[in-house]
């Protein structure tokens, strides 16, 4: 029997977005089998997740419902919810932090009302100047992480070296790495490319790097990031924003290709039969409902934004995904890392 000590705990905010709650749970339940001292707070309807429990008997035994009613739609203003909707279930899902031991939280809801509010309630780690919102991309040599995706689009050289700092964090807690490489996102690889910002933050990445604190491999191009040539990309919010949604337009496009193609002729379909181990290994590696979230690193707890529209799949992948990032203890690991670099200031 696991004690009530060994228990993760995490608040799920189950409203206001496309994702159906009968998606949420199942992608819950489905992280819950893998994971089975997982423990989920769910901020929503109580009828409507009762209902849906019903399904998953087990994991029923594991949930403590709050019935919140009032709603963040997608389309409203962070300014005006942080001060009318501190009923709604993605408030008290984030305050949920402060006033249970929940350790983490997961919402579908809007993204720039979560991460105001997370902001402004759990705060950011002791240096960092503002939050990051990270994801892990397939390249060709595996995954690697990708930083900042639409949380800063001021491109400014600290936010950039605390994105090298929150990247190494958790390259080394979901992909395992003892010592990740960091690449700084540039129009190329020559060191007299880029604008004074980048210029800035290179140099002072290299001198983290002669001093053993960052693993700098230097300036990446575009095409760097799928070729895999560093664990961790780093990069200002406006332009990783753009990177993100090109690849995963890129990834819909040929995934719509391939299904064409292999649907065009009998050859072609019989083609596809002989291969369908290799090409269900592709599908998986470029199906975007298991890249489709968002990690807000650098806040003091973790935090993960799904797509508005996300189904049991991409549910399963987040709620696994902040089991690792507890697991790991993927937030003392940055205050490590942070205490490293601002004593070597000193």
């Amino acid at each position: 029997m696991i004690k009530k000590s060994d228990l993760i705990k995490v608040s799920i905010d189950t409203l206001g977005s496309e994702t159906s709650i009968s998606n949420i749970i199942k992608g819950l339940n489905t992280s819950f089998l893998r994971n089975d001292n997982y423990f989920f707070r769910l901020f929503g309807s109580q009828e409507q997740l009762n209902h849906e429990l019903k399904k998953f008997s087990a994991l029923k035994n594991n949930v403590e419902i709050i019935h919140c009613d009032e709603v963040i739609e997608m389309n409203d203003k962070p300014s005006e919810v942080i001060k009318s909707k501190k009923n709604s279930s993605m408030f008290r899902s984030i305050k949920s932090i402060l006033e249970t031991d929940s350790q983490a939280i997961l919402s579908c809801g809007n993204t720039g009302a979560l991460m105001a509010l997370s902001l402004l309630n759990l705060k950011t780690l002791s240096s960092i100047k503002r939050p990051a919102i990270a994801s892990i991309w397939p390249n060709i040599n595996g995954e690697s992480i990708v930083l900042d995706l639409g949380a800063n689009i001021k491109s400014d050289s600290q936010f950039l070296i605390d994105n090298a700092i929150l990247g190494t964090s958790l390259a080394s807690t979901l992909l395992k790495i003892k010592n990740p490489t960091v690449g700084l996102l540039n129009v190329g690889r020559e060191e007299s490319k880029g604008n004074e910002v980048l210029q800035k933050t290179s140099q002072e990445l290299s001198e983290l790097d002669t001093k053993g604190l960052i693993n700098y491999f230097g300036f990446i191009e575009g095409s760097d990031i799928s070729n895999g040539v560093t664990n961790v990309v780093i990069t200002d919010g406006f332009t990783g924003n753009i990177a993100l949604k090109t690849a995963e337009g890129t990834a819909r496009m040929i995934q719509t290709f391939l299904k064409n193609s292999l649907k065009s002729s009998l050859i072609s379909k019989l083609g596809a039969f002989f291969a369908t181990f290799a090409l269900s290994s592709l599908k998986e590696k470029l199906d975007p409902r298991v890249h489709n979230c968002g990690i807000f690193v650098g806040l003091n707890a973790p935090v993960i934004k799904c797509h508005g529209a996300s189904d049991h799949v991409g549910i399963a992948y987040a709620a696994d995904l902040l089991y690792i990032l507890i697991k790991g203890n993927v937030n003392d690991k940055i205050k490590n890392n942070i205490e490293k670099k601002d004593s070597d200031y000193i």
